[in-house]
């Protein structure tokens, strides 16, 4: 495979999954309580242990899967010209169907991509309240999905790069499900950072970061918003697009507390060979705050005792990943041509398939060739095997 443009951020979620997963592949004590999907009268819907998960082949616009609308988003108008939603109502999925997603995979200019996985069904969207919070359900579930993408990717190796899910619940749970992962053939894992039953920078989770190492599999810390007020239940209709404005315009504003707990958790020089990511986390924000963590270590951090400075540190082990925004060659200098890595973001809401050469050219154009193949391609294809 003649690799060209792989995208570093891409998902498949729940909503997209075999309707009978989960319930036939779980043990018997857990079979009522996994994920499945009901019928409504207005709709089919995934539901797990008392929680609505989302519609069936949804859009997830509003973070919470409804049916696809025509005319609320011009982006999912952009993707159902192409068939994207109808083709679901004729039992046509693309992103689980491998032939299809290949062929968007190839309308978009894209050769592999990198799959994020079902993170949100233990996080909800931006809501720490929403979504499963039972720790033997989760790691079931998230056990099942596993199996299941990492057979979805050997359908393709070249083009489906695989991340596992893995328990945010209990660092030595995750640190099994990483090594699981690594011998199933996937190629990274992701954890819900924001809902960590203990802060990242505590050493409790030396033992994902050392399986993370010895591994090779990098760990994502992908986004799932970031919390802000919402207006008192009796004004929820008439404030909702400004609420839906404050989720997806902050929602890749996680990273910076996930960036600053990692770098002074000293786990970097405890397992040099650990990598992470920031997934979805965007980039124009990391030059200020490896300024300012630079700041605060070299004034009265040091007491930490780090080998380097955290700016170095990320610059050694972290990574993260961005779909549309402009980055000038400062902006790149700074956080590094070597740390970057762009994704479609196929095929959530705030995705740029199918124009995504658009938005390569728009974003890095002015960017000298070198570096826009590393952010593009090289990147990523050589942290997840894609390319040596």
């Amino acid at each position: 495979m003649e690799y060209k443009v792989i995208s570093g951020d891409s998902h498949v979620d729940i909503v997209w999954l075999p309707e009978d997963l989960f319930v036939s592949e779980a043990p018997d004590r857990l079979k009522d309580r996994m994920p499945k999907v009901i019928e409504t009268r207005e709709e089919r819907v995934w539901v797990a242990d008392g929680t609505r998960l989302g519609s069936v082949a949804s859009a997830a616009l509003t973070g919470s899967y409804e049916p696809y609308t025509p005319g609320l988003s011009h982006r999912l108008d952009k993707m159902e010209e192409l068939g994207f939603f109808s083709d679901s109502q004729q039992g046509r999925f693309h992103p689980t169907t491998p032939e299809l997603r290949i062929k968007d995979q190839e309308v978009d200019g894209v050769q592999a991509e990198v799959l994020y996985g079902i993170l949100g069904v233990a996080s909800g969207f931006s809501d720490a309240e929403s979504g499963i919070s039972d720790p033997e359900v989760v790691t079931a579930i998230y056990d099942i999905y596993n199996v299941w993408i990492a057979d979805f990717c050997k359908r393709n190796p070249e083009r489906f790069a695989g991340l596992a899910c893995i328990s945010c619940h209990d660092p030595q749970v995750a640190a099994r499900q990483l090594r699981h992962a690594a011998k199933m053939g996937l190629k990274g894992a992701e954890i819900n950072v924001a809902n960590a039953a203990k802060p990242i920078y505590q050493k409790d989770w030396d033992v994902l970061w050392a399986a993370a190492a010895e591994c090779h599999m990098p760990i994502s810390f992908h986004t799932t918003g970031l919390p802000f007020r919402e207006p008192e239940e009796s004004a929820k209709e008439e404030y909702q697009l400004i609420t839906l404005g404050l989720m997806s315009t902050l929602f890749q504003l996680s990273g910076p507390e996930f960036l600053t707990s990692i770098l002074l958790s000293g786990a970097c020089d405890r397992y040099p060979d650990f990598k992470f990511v920031l997934g979805e986390c965007g980039i124009g924000w990391i030059p200020y705050v490896l300024y300012r963590i630079d700041q605060e270590y070299e004034d009265h951090l040091f007491h930490l005792n780090l080998s380097e400075k955290p700016s170095e540190l990320w610059h050694r082990q972290g990574y993260s990943t961005f779909q549309d925004e402009r980055l000038t060659p400062e902006i790149v200098q700074a956080v590094g041509e070597d740390n970057i890595l762009w994704g479609s973001d196929y095929p959530h809401a705030d995705t740029v398939w199918p124009e995504s050469q658009e938005f390569i050219r728009k974003n890095l154009g002015h960017i000298d060739e070198g570096a826009r193949r590393k952010i593009t391609c090289e990147n990523a294809g050589k942290m997840y095997g894609l390319m040596k």
